[in-house]
């Protein structure tokens, strides 16, 4: 006998409507209505950032590391959490009512045939991203298979992309959610600057940035960093150090706020003091490519003339790049499309996110801008970094933040 746990409703969370479920679901279905899908099963992981969980969010609503079964017709269910601890995704928000404790294989079998798609055709939803590579598309191999054998009258298709496709152009609900994101990027930039001190280390420099987000209602997500007197390319993850700054140090950083699963990406560099006058010609070629960013990001414009615009930058300056372009933003960081790596001055080999789609700038697309540079006349070890996040209008790119693009100096 299957018991209830139970819940209470939470107010004061981030939250979408219920008319922003209706339009998504009905877009989803017609989608599935042209590929002639029965049922979508979605894997998802909602890891430290929530982007393996963007695909199962997008459509549920619910961020949890488990599974989501979205049929053509009926309510959908989804998988996750322990048996005292399912309900409560009940509690923040109001798309989904089934939620079930766990995703084992069995109790998923059972879920698809009670929507009667035993013989049906199920499209199946990785998470991550299928078409960016960063965080690889992926479904628990033993579980599929194990499913497949329960369902030996199913016919099983890859349909990652098919919400992807959806979640490239935002709704005004989502935008909302990003400016949200936004505010919260500018609270942990003025943490930064704060905090950025002779004295200080690396860690507590993290410590605040994650105080100010979560704070004021943010999720965890992502921060890279490295400081010191001649920093790396780009940022890096734990372990951050505990060695106190020196006047002269500087420091490089990436970070993504996070509100209600919207990300918004930041790219800063930071110097304790007047900085070397060469680390002041690298930033110098950081602002103009991200103003060859604000110049081309239009609607109609392809995504490869605003990349070629600004690697011709960088070229152009004798500099070299880790990082050098766009990347898609909303629910995942990054997401379709993406264009990061690529291009002859670029210290990255040949690699997926370096691959230019044929894609065209449409608006209410939001943008990640990474720019990570250095001059390898002077060093081949350091570089800065700059960059922010920008939503397509009508007229052009809108930066989100009111973060400097400049240098901050300390």
């Amino acid at each position: 006998m299957t018991k209830e746990f139970s819940f209470r409703k939470l107010t004061h969370v981030p939250k979408l409507s219920l008319k922003e479920r209706e339009w998504r679901w009905g877009a989803l279905r017609q989608e599935m209505s042209l590929k002639e899908l029965d049922c979508l099963l979605i894997f998802s992981q909602a890891g430290s950032d929530g982007t393996g969980s963007a695909n199962l969010r997008y459509i549920t609503h619910v961020a949890t590391s488990g599974v989501g079964i979205f049929p053509l017709q009926g309510e959908p269910v989804v998988f996750g959490g322990l048996p005292h601890t399912s309900s409560y995704y009940r509690g923040y928000q109001d798309w989904v009512a089934d939620i079930r404790s766990g995703a084992r294989p069995d109790s998923i079998a059972a879920a698809l045939k009670e929507k009667g798609c035993e013989k049906g055709k199920i499209g199946v939803v990785g998470f991550g991203s299928q078409s960016s590579r960063m965080v690889p598309e992926t479904i628990p191999y033993s579980s599929f298979l194990r499913i497949q054998k329960l369902l030996p009258e199913a016919v099983f298709s890859n349909e990652s992309s098919l919400p992807e496709r959806l979640r490239m152009i935002k709704s005004d609900e989502e935008l909302a959610m990003i400016e949200k994101a936004a505010e919260l990027a500018n609270l942990m930039f003025r943490s930064l600057v704060e905090r950025a001190r002779p004295g200080n280390a690396e860690c507590q420099l993290y410590a605040g940035m994650i105080e100010a987000a979560i704070g004021a209602g943010g999720e965890m997500s992502m921060i890279l960093m490295d400081a010191g007197k001649y920093p790396l390319l780009h940022g890096r993850s734990f372990p951050y150090s505990q060695k106190p700054l020196e006047k002269g140090d500087m420091v490089v950083t990436e970070w993504h706020s996070n509100y209600g699963g919207y990300q918004v990406g930041v790219e800063h560099s930071l110097s304790l003091g007047e900085p070397d006058a060469r680390y002041r010609e690298i930033h110098k070629v950081c602002e103009e490519v991200f103003d060859a960013v604000m110049k081309n990001l239009k609607p109609g414009v392809t995504m490869e003339k605003v990349i070629e615009a600004m690697r011709k930058t960088v070229e152009q300056a004798g500099m070299t790049y880790v990082e050098v372009g766009l990347h898609g933003h909303g629910l995942g960081s990054p997401e379709f499309p993406t264009v990061v790596f690529g291009g002859p001055n670029c210290l990255v080999g040949e690699h997926p996110l370096g691959k230019m789609p044929p894609i065209v700038i449409r608006e209410n697309m939001v943008f990640g801008i990474n720019i990570d540079i250095n001059n390898p006349k002077w060093r081949k070890d350091s570089g800065l970094m700059a960059g922010d996040t920008v939503v397509v209008t009508r007229s052009g790119a809108r930066k989100l933040t009111s973060i400097p693009v400049e240098l901050t100096v300390t």
